[in-house]
């Protein structure tokens, strides 16, 4: 069975609070609060969950967080494999406008920091011994402070190697090296994150350049997230197409790209048409940012694939 493997390192908490007449310096009102586990694989692997798709979430958790985490995890019916590590995890922040007017905010505290890169070694050990050929294996954030540049993209070619599918959701360095790896199905950062690459940071058109860049880095569908004007990317023959999936009502944007990267991998296991691919990933985005969860979520993504929308750039 074709599987989805999420790999996360900085692991945490994201602590949602509905709020009303929030006034610096003033009183406000809190209506709702939620604490949920979060990292951008465990956010994907949640909404994998919703859509059915055969997953595992792996992931460093803090040691006195293990217990508690891994529960709430097999109360979402998240599959997962979690590895301790020193340190308590982080609490996100996230204020959610009441009235539904406003979209939230999203505060990000710090990821864990090691003394030794070796910490990881028994997670990535794990993901290479139970990736099989055909498995799909997202890369999920930032690596831990202490680890390597290179540790995405070492991780990245051994699953390469064993025949697996790879989508490398990183940034800065770590994404910069990870561009030495041939064979990468996809990378996903955003119109913010590629500015970190030089060559794309002096290009009159960003995009473009990084699309281009991907595409000589021997990537199968160069990509690059727009937020909430969908996505950009490189078809088979090469041609450039903007891809958008209107939302009426906009409730939240935080984890939308990770969203994207479930429904990407959603369209991967349904059809061997790369705009497909493009298309579940947008559905399943605008779903989450409508703000659903579970059966909802799937059944708006459903829907939401006739509402994709592509057009050619230039």
């Amino acid at each position: 069975m074709r599987t989805l493997r999420t790999v996360t390192m900085n692991t945490g908490y994201d602590d949602y609070y509905s709020v009303s007449g929030l006034s610096w310096g003033g009183r406000g009102t809190q209506h709702r609060f939620v604490s949920v586990c979060s990292g951008k694989g465990i956010s994907c692997a949640r909404t994998a969950t919703a859509l059915a798709i055969p997953h595992v979430a792996y992931g460093l958790i803090g040691e006195h967080d293990h217990d508690d985490f891994s529960r709430r995890l097999a109360d979402e019916h998240i599959e997962h494999r979690l590895f301790r590590v020193p340190g308590t995890a982080r609490h996100n922040l996230t204020l959610v406008d009441a009235t539904g007017e406003k979209v939230a905010a999203h505060f990000m505290a710090s990821g864990y920091s090691f003394d030794s890169p070796m910490v990881v070694a028994p997670m990535v050990e794990t993901v290479l011994a139970e990736t099989r050929p055909g498995d799909i294996v997202t890369l999920n954030g930032s690596t831990s402070k202490g680890l390597a540049s290179q540790t995405w993209a070492a991780l990245a070619a051994g699953l390469i190697e064993r025949g697996a599918d790879v989508i490398v959701d990183a940034q800065n360095e770590a994404l910069m090296d990870a561009l030495e790896v041939r064979g990468v199905l996809a990378f996903k950062p955003n119109d913010d994150e590629i500015m970190a690459i030089p060559a794309v940071a002096e290009a009159y058109d960003h995009v473009g350049a990084a699309l281009d860049l991907f595409r000589s880095a021997g990537v199968r569908i160069p990509l690059v997230s727009l937020g909430a004007d969908g996505v950009q990317y490189l078809d088979e023959s090469g041609k450039r197409i903007h891809a958008t999936c209107r939302v009426e009502a906009p409730i939240q944007s935080v984890m939308a790209g990770d969203a994207f990267v479930a429904g990407f991998v959603w369209g991967v296991m349904s059809s061997q048409d790369q705009q497909e691919w493009v298309r579940h990933g947008l559905a399943a985005a605008a779903a989450h940012v409508a703000g659903l969860t579970g059966d909802g979520l799937l059944a708006r993504a459903k829907a939401n694939l006739s509402e994709v929308r592509f057009e050619p750039v230039g």
